[in-house]
């Protein structure tokens, strides 16, 4: 347990900071004034207000993506930050504020200015930085390389590495102001988001529109992150329209390991929000699912063939003792393997 956790009576804190007003105070509109409460899930793009709190139990689930949780749950995820972050965040709006739009006023203060839209033009500029470490750094290649990606590929693919440091320094140089920089969610409390990572981009047009990134250390507090707001289909933006066919897989680091390969490939970046990504997909005229073999990705397959139909979708089959996609780019013979693989579900699917 923190030092966060032991100083704070977390039950007493979640008593004078009701989920309801806290929710509405973070921008997401709530209807009705009774038990049930229903919005927008501000987690996933949505028109149905899947959104809904619990007055009674003071906990929130959206029944659209499937998230759920008490205040700190969903300050979590908002903002991506750890328990600690959160109590110190919640607690930041100080005492017992029974005033709704006090409340309102403190916790947009603690909490950073909201990143919808994007600002291209520094993500582009960071992400050339970003490729620019990678070229630099022999600990990040070696790194690709052990996961199938090599320099050829990396390129291509536009990767770079977040070292940690002079990232600031440098959009500063280049006359990106103060504001611009608290809200393109590169930087947090604890300094670059993406420190120590892999960087992944989604370009379009020849912008950056989103980044996602993965750790190279084993020991590294978060394996993932993104940039907060919506996830992008990843990879779709630099397909042909329609391409003749796709293979949908599920992770980051499995679309890398596809996109290396020369194979026409998105990611879903998680099991959540399949009936989004259906519509997304409707104009693919075949779709290869090739999720992870466990339950999740299982039933998230199982329920993109229902949305797509089975005359467009076939799954994609791994290799007994092998967990996903990524998993094969670090083997001899995984584009083979995967190629087999992919051949048979075609002949299964006709």
């Amino acid at each position: 347990m923190t030092a966060a956790q032991t100083s704070v009576d977390i039950p007493a804190l979640k008593a004078r900071h009701p989920l309801g007003d806290v929710v509405e105070a973070l921008g997401v509109s709530l209807r009705g004034r009774g038990r049930v409460r229903q919005g927008l899930c501000p987690f996933h793009e949505e028109r149905e207000g899947s959104f809904t709190v619990y007055a009674d139990s003071q906990r929130w689930y959206c029944f659209g993506c499937g998230l759920g949780g008490d205040v700190l749950d969903f300050i979590q995820r908002l903002d991506e930050l750890s328990l600690s972050e959160a109590i110190r965040r919640l607690d930041a709006s100080t005492g017992t504020v029974s005033a709704t739009t006090a409340k309102r006023s403190a916790l947009q203060r603690s909490r950073p200015p909201p990143s919808a839209t994007r600002d291209s033009a520094l993500l582009t500029t960071a992400m050339q930085f970003y490729a620019a470490q990678l070229r630099r750094s022999s600990e990040a290649g070696r790194y690709l390389a052990a996961r199938g990606i090599g320099p050829e590929a990396a390129r291509r693919l536009c990767l770079g590495f977040a070292p940690g440091s002079g990232l600031r320094d440098h959009l500063r140089a280049l006359q990106f102001g103060q504001g611009r920089l608290q809200t393109s969610g590169l930087f947090g409390e604890r300094g670059e988001r993406f420190d120590g990572m892999i960087v992944v981009p989604e370009i379009a047009a020849g912008r950056v529109r989103w980044l996602g990134g993965r750790a190279i250390r084993s020991g590294a507090q978060q394996r993932f992150q993104a940039l907060p707001g919506a996830k992008p289909l990843l990879g779709l933006r630099g397909l042909p329209t329609p391409a003749p066919w796709i293979v949908l897989t599920e992770g980051l680091f499995d679309w890398l390991v596809l996109a290396a390969w020369d194979m026409p490939a998105c990611a879903a970046l998680g099991t959540q929000g399949m009936e989004k990504l259906a519509d997304a997909l409707r104009g693919q005229p075949r779709v290869f699912l090739a999720f992870d073999s466990d339950g999740p990705g299982r039933a998230a397959a199982a329920q993109l063939v229902e949305l797509l139909g089975p005359q467009r979708t076939a799954v994609v089959e791994l290799p007994q003792g092998i967990s996903d996609v990524a998993d094969l780019g670090r083997r001899p013979q995984g584009r083979a393997s995967f190629l087999t693989q992919l051949q048979q579900a075609a002949r299964r699917a006709g």
